[in-house]
């Protein structure tokens, strides 16, 4: 057996792989595999010309604590039936963060549809994926606009149009100016997201004052369907004012059978990570070890040696670590989906009790939100 990047020749196969193991919409793969994916971002585990597990290494870019990195979404891991249970994923994803590594990308992320299967392999919670039941009867946009806003006193209503792309491109982006870590949008991303949203039946409501007035925000639809007993569902929204979502905590969240309420994260490369994020004007020094069970690479210790706010990473041996770190918990602190102490009280992380206060100021907690499937 063969790992290496795919080529125009194997498309016809890793289409095939997908329809195998998933279920979309003909026309969204069509879309994909004509428009959207580039051969050179797939991997595959091969047996002569035979496709057997594949893997893909979508481009993104992605803001982290206000700062904007380029990563890779992993999507579409997919094994052929008869191959399974032979450790091909995991091998082709060991392959795949050692081929991010070498292209500099330090850090990666995916939705899981099996949770544990990839945090034992060392991904850590990052992002928030939230979606949300709407009362049933929610047709309209008086009733959307009763059902985000209750008895508040918005003078916003929901009007149906369909929007322009570039329109919702613009809410979008501002309203993500608000948040330390999201997904950057690209015109690509946008097509896909409306397509999926097309070919399930969805809608797009604009928020204003009245119907010619500019548009403070939008909300993405789903119809009702069996699986929502009979309710219909907020795929996304987004205003101009980010307080103005405050409706959503009046709603209930929904998870889709097989998915997840959360992206997992994962670091490629300590030191690039460590090196590559922002921090306050600050000067500390600790050694920090780090345990990657998938990545040995990964593993050892680390000096950490923050000089105002500029960070120097260096391997080190025969010291004492300060901080003992899963590679998960690592891509926790890095993004800010945890605290320090809440990785402490899961036992993600030892350290001394004084360094606490330290973790707290380098790793500060934050939200991440990203909303995308493919």
């Amino acid at each position: 057996m063969k790992i290496r990047p795919l080529n125009q020749a194997d498309l016809i196969q890793a289409r095939q792989l997908w329809e195998a193991c998933f279920h979309d919409h003909p026309a969204f793969l069509d879309w994909y595999f004509q428009t959207r994916f580039q051969p050179e971002d797939g991997l595959g585990i091969f047996q002569g010309q035979r496709l057997l597990c594949d893997l893909h290494l979508a481009p993104r870019q992605i803001k982290i604590r206000n700062k904007i990195y380029p990563s890779a979404y992993l999507i579409a891991l997919a094994t052929d039936p008869a191959f399974r249970r032979l450790g091909l994923a995991k091998n082709l994803l060991t392959y795949a963060l050692r081929h991010l590594a070498a292209h500099r990308r330090f850090f990666t992320f995916l939705l899981p549809f099996h949770t544990m299967f990839y945090t034992r392999l060392g991904w850590g919670i990052y992002a928030d994926h939230r979606l949300y039941l709407l009362p049933k009867g929610t047709f309209s946009g008086h009733s959307l606009s009763k059902a985000l806003h209750g008895h508040d006193q918005s003078d916003l209503d929901f009007y149906k149009n369909d929007a322009d792309q570039k329109l919702l491109e613009g809410i979008y982006h501002r309203a993500m100016e608000s948040r330390d870590g999201a997904l950057v949008r690209t015109e690509q991303d946008w097509t896909g997201l409306l397509l999926d949203l097309h070919l399930e039946h969805g809608r797009i409501w604009l928020a204003a004052t009245n119907p010619k007035a500019d548009p403070q925000g939008y909300a993405m639809v789903l119809p009702p369907s069996p699986a929502t007993h009979g309710r219909p569902l907020l795929r996304e929204l987004a205003y101009l004012k980010p307080h103005q979502t405050m409706g959503l905590a009046q709603l209930a969240p929904y998870i889709p059978p097989g998915t997840c309420a959360q992206f997992l994260g994962r670091i490629t490369n300590v030191r690039s990570a460590l090196e590559a994020l922002p921090y306050p004007l600050l000067t500390a020094e600790l050694v920090m070890e780090i345990i990657d069970p998938l990545l040995p690479e990964n593993s050892g210790l680390y000096l950490l040696n923050l000089t105002k706010g500029r960070m120097h990473v260096s391997r080190t041996m025969g010291l004492k670590p300060a901080v003992h770190c899963t590679i998960s918990a690592l891509a926790a602190l890095a993004t800010g989906s945890c605290s320090p102490q809440e990785l402490v009280n899961t036992g993600e992380i030892a350290l001394d009790d004084d360094l606490l206060p330290v973790l707290d100021a380098l790793f500060p907690p934050t939200t991440n939100f990203i909303n995308e499937y493919f």
